[in-house]
C-alpha cells in the first residue's frame, strides 16, 4: 500500500481491497494476493526478474516479488481476489506479458476515467465496489468459491475465523482429511501464496479494519495476531514494501472504509 501526502481513499472488504492516491517512494512488494495496479498521472516503473517495464496498468500475480518506482504518480492498487477469480478474468485483458508481469490492460482509458471519478468524488464504498464490478464484467467473486476444492475453502474459512491465532498446518491438514504436505501443495497451487503468507496478509487486512473501527494501531495489530509492533511493521513491510504508520496513522490524510 503506497505512502500518502495528499488526501488518499482506502477500501477494505472482505475479498478485494482498493487504494486511490498519491505516492511518491519506492515500494519493495512480495504479493500476497493478486494486484491490478493503474498509474492516474502518468506511466510508473516496475521492476521484475531483473526487468524493467515502463506501463500505465500492470497485473501483478500472486507470489510475485516486485519494485514500484511510481514516479510521484496517483495509483490505484486493487487487491483482488484471493480465489483467482478476478485476476483470470483480467489476465486476457492485458495487451502483452513481461518479467512474469501482465501490462497495458485493454481499454485502459476509461479505467482510469472512472477510478479518477471515484478519487474526485469520495466514492462511498457501495459505489467503489459496483465499480469494479462493472468493469471486470462479472459476478461477484464470492461465486468464484463454487469452483474451489472445499477442502481449501475450509482451511480459509478456519484462518480466517480464528486469524489470531497461529493454526499450525498439521491442524489444518487434519480437519481436511489431507496430508500435511498436500495440504501445503494445494493451498499454494490456489491461492499463489503459502498458508503463512496467506495468514499474514489477512492480519494486515484485520488490521486495517480494527484501525477504521477506531482502535490504535497498535491494539488492533494485536487483536489481529501480531505479536507487538515490530511484527505487524515487519509484516507489513515486506509484504507491502513501507512502513504502516504512513498508510494507517489516523494523523494520515486518509479515508478508510471497512465494507
Amino acid at each position: 500500500m503506497p505512502l500518502v501526502n495528499q488526501s488518499s481513499l482506502l477500501y477494505l472488504w472482505d475479498l478485494r481491497t482498493l487504494f486511490l492516491g498519491p505516492l511518491a517512494e519506492l515500494l519493495e512488494l512480495s504479493q500476497a494476493a493478486a494486484t491490478l495496479v493503474l498509474g492516474l498521472d502518468h506511466e510508473f516503473v516496475l521492476e521484475s526478474a531483473g526487468e524493467l517495464v515502463h506501463c500505465r496498468s500492470a497485473l501483478l500475480p500472486a507470489g510475485s516479488r516486485v519494485r514500484l518506482q511510481p514516479g510521484q504518480n496517483r495509483l490505484v492498487v486493487w487487491y483482488l481476489d484471493p480465489f483467482g477469480a478476478d485476476f483470470g478474468s483480467l489476465r486476457g485483458r492485458m495487451a502483452r506479458q513481461e518479467a512474469g508481469l501482465f501490462v497495458e490492460l485493454e481499454q485502459e482509458t476509461g479505467w482510469i476515467a472512472r477510478h479518477l471519478d471515484l478519487l474526485q468524488e469520495a466514492a462511498t464504498p457501495e459505489q467503489a465496489y459496483a465499480l469494479i464490478e462493472q468493469l471486470l464484467g462479472t459476478s461477484s467473486a464470492d461465486a468464484s468459491v463454487l469452483k474451489i476444492d472445499p477442502r481449501i475453502l475450509r482451511v480459509v474459512e478456519l484462518i480466517k475465523r480464528d486469524v489470531s491465532n497461529n493454526l499450525s498446518a498439521r491442524y489444518l491438514a487434519a480437519q481436511v482429511d489431507l496430508s500435511e504436505p498436500r495440504l501445503s501443495q494445494l493451498f499454494k497451487d490456489t491461492l499463489g501464496v503459502p498458508i503463512r503468507r496467506y495468514r499474514q496478509w489477512h492480519r494486515l487486512f484485520v488490521t486495517a479494519v480494527g484501525v477504521t473501527r477506531g482502535l490504535s494501531l497498535t491494539t488492533a495489530a494485536l487483536e489481529a495476531g501480531f505479536t507487538d509492533s515490530a511484527h505487524f511493521s515487519r509484516t507489513f513491510r515486506s509484504i507491502l514494501g513501507m512502513t504502516p504508520s504512513a498508510m494507517l496513522s489516523p494523523r494520515g490524510k486518509i479515508r478508510m472504509y471497512a465494507g
